[in-house]
C-alpha cells in the first residue's frame, strides 16, 4: 500500500513539474473590412477603423501539444460611416476583448520552436466615447453613438513560438476576432439595417515570461 502510496505522489509530482506556465505582453495593428448599412436602394459603409491593439495573456502547457490560455486586448477602433464622397468625421472609440483560448501546436513541448494554431471565444465590449451630433452626416443611414455593447467574439488564427533565452519567449501570430454587427454604438437609423459580421484581423508580436 504505501509502495502504491509513493509511486502515485511520485507520478503526480512528475506530472505537475512537466507543466508549464506563461505569461506576457503582446501588441500589434488591427484591420476590420467594412460593414454595410442597407436604406431602400442606397447604402454605407460603416464599421471600425484600422488602429494598434495592445494586450496580456496567460497560459498553461499540459499536454505535449495542447494548452491553453486566457488574454485580454485593448483595441483602439474608432467608428467610421461613409457613402460615395460623402464621410462622417472619425468617431472615437475602444473595444476590450476578453478571450480564453486553446492552442494545438505542431512539435512538442520542450520545442524551441513551435508553430501553432488557436481558437477559442469570449466577449468584447466596444465603447463609444466621442461626442454625439444631430447633425451627423449620413445620419439617414446610421448614428455613431457614445454608448457600449456587449458581444460575443470567436477567435481563430495560426502562429509561431520561439524561445529565444531560457524563461523568454517570443511570438508573431494572426488573429481574426469575429463578432455580430453592433447595432448599439453604430445605430441604424429608421428604415436602414445593419447586419452580417465584423471581421476585426489582428497582426500581434508578444514576449512572455516562462517557467
Amino acid at each position: 500500500m504505501l509502495k502504491k502510496l509513493a509511486l502515485t505522489c511520485l507520478l503526480a509530482a512528475g506530472i505537475a513539474s512537466a507543466q508549464e506556465w506563461e505569461i506576457g505582453v503582446l501588441g500589434g495593428y488591427g484591420y476590420a473590412p467594412h460593414l454595410t448599412v442597407n436604406r431602400g436602394n442606397a447604402s454605407a459603409n460603416t464599421g471600425i477603423r484600422h488602429g494598434a491593439v495592445v494586450g496580456v495573456f496567460a497560459g498553461e502547457d499540459m499536454y505535449n501539444y495542447w494548452s491553453g490560455e486566457i488574454r485580454y486586448q485593448y483595441r483602439f477602433s474608432n467608428l467610421k460611416l461613409s457613402s460615395g464622397n460623402i464621410e462622417a468625421p472619425s468617431f472615437d472609440a475602444h473595444t476590450h476583448i476578453i478571450t480564453a483560448d486553446f492552442l494545438g501546436h505542431f512539435r512538442p513541448r520542450g520545442s524551441r520552436v513551435r508553430p501553432f494554431i488557436g481558437f477559442g471565444g469570449g466577449a468584447k465590449i466596444m465603447v463609444g466615447t466621442g461626442i454625439e451630433s444631430a447633425a451627423q452626416p449620413l445620419g439617414n443611414f446610421a448614428a455613431l453613438t457614445a454608448t457600449h455593447e456587449v458581444l460575443p467574439v470567436a477567435d481563430i488564427g495560426a502562429g509561431i513560438k520561439m524561445d529565444i533565452r531560457k524563461y523568454l519567449r517570443f511570438r508573431v501570430e494572426m488573429r481574426d476576432y469575429i463578432s455580430p454587427a453592433p447595432s448599439k454604438v453604430i445605430a441604424p437609423a429608421p428604415g436602414a439595417s445593419l447586419g452580417g459580421v465584423l471581421n476585426d484581423i489582428q497582426g500581434m508580436v508578444g514576449f512572455s515570461l516562462t517557467w
